[in-house]
């Protein structure tokens, strides 16, 4: 039988805001063992961290927003999009374009996202093995994360995108599935090559660092690599095209004519900066850098001139501000923005050459 308390409570009890009633409840809550303690030390220290702000429009410090819970969960649901997490899991969150709140509501929002795990972090019940399953790993717009495999793979999950991984590994091979862009960095295991799935492609390594980019209606898979070599091949059996890549290689693969071309990339960073929680744009048009301002910031992007969309931007957006990306964008480009709610939009300045 599983202990339960409002995790709510702990954050009212933070805040010096529980009558004697809840103050009682939470010291009763405390007793009952040593994970409800280390609960407490956890959220203490949130809390703490809060105080040390520097930033009116940022509520969360680098401690607060890679939150990283490393559990054990045998066989129970994470409720973000209902999706199930593997065994041996960690998992960050964060919102890098949260409304600035008190030191309360931030930490109820923390409260509320480890509520999706809360139970199997601090709470331990034995759970009878089951037959091995497929395993779903969702990011929602605004957020990214990551998760530790069962063979000690780390994946970092972009804003926006899902990997879909066995229970179990198969004796003879590793093998997930991905849809948007994830940083993975593989343990190494020369008898069970490691195989990422998307639609269209076919990443495979023994031991690597790299990424992969393959988003629901991308004409083009995208794969650089950090460290290692990986073969990045087509799924099209018809038509089977594989390239070798190697640390510091750009592959892409179009999916229109089949064809992969690789170059090397001297700042491979770039292409990696979402993990760190920027984006870094070389020459991009600004109808792909609104795809992405869309899934790191959870907004909405339109044109008011198809010469915009047009544009292209060289920029390293390292605030969390969306305002401040915003206006560094307009000044670059010498447009003109809006932001109603989470819709924005640019249009063409009046003082433009």
């Amino acid at each position: 039988m599983k202990s339960e308390l409002d995790i709510s409570l702990l954050a009212k009890f933070l805040a010096e805001e529980c009558d004697n009633n809840e103050k009682q409840l939470v010291a009763d809550w405390l007793s009952k063992s040593s994970k409800n303690k280390e609960t407490m030390k956890e959220f203490e220290k949130i809390w703490e961290a809060s105080k040390h702000s520097d930033s009116s429009e940022d509520v969360f410090d680098s401690n607060l927003e890679w939150v990283v819970l490393q559990q054990r969960i045998e066989d129970e649901t994470l409720n973000f999009n209902t999706k199930h997490v593997n065994s041996s899991t960690w998992l960050s969150l964060y919102n890098p374009v949260l409304p600035t709140l008190g030191k309360v509501a931030a930490l109820f929002l923390i409260a509320a996202f480890m509520g999706l795990f809360f139970i199997d972090r601090f709470y331990v019940e034995q759970v009878q093995p089951k037959e091995p399953t497929l395993n779903e790993i969702s990011m929602e717009k605004g957020y990214r994360g990551g998760v530790t495999l069962s063979d000690g793979t780390k994946v970092y999950i972009n804003s926006d995108s899902k990997i879909i991984i066995p229970k179990v590994f198969k004796s003879d091979k590793r093998e997930v599935f991905l849809e948007g862009e994830a940083f993975f960095d593989v343990a190494k295991n020369p008898n069970k090559p490691f195989l990422i799935k998307t639609k269209g492609a076919v990443v495979e390594v023994l031991g690597t660092s790299f990424a992969v980019r393959n988003y629901p209606g991308d004409s083009v898979i995208q794969t650089v690599v950090s460290e290692g070599t990986v073969s990045f091949s087509s799924d099209d059996k018809s038509k089977k095209n594989s390239v070798i890549l190697t640390a510091g290689n750009l592959g892409r693969l179009n999916l229109e004519n089949n064809e992969i071309k690789t170059e090397f990339v001297s700042d491979i960073d770039a292409y990696l900066s979402w993990k760190e929680g920027y984006l870094t744009f070389k020459n991009e048009k600004m109808k792909e850098v609104a795809k992405q301002l869309e899934r790191k910031y959870d907004i909405e992007v339109v044109f008011e001139s198809k010469e915009i969309a047009e544009m292209k931007l060289t920029a390293e957006l390292r605030s969390r501000s969306l305002a401040r990306v915003l206006e560094t964008i307009s000044m670059s480009l010498k447009i003109d923005y809006s932001l109603l709610e989470d819709r924005v939009s640019f249009e063409l300045s009046d003082n433009s050459d």
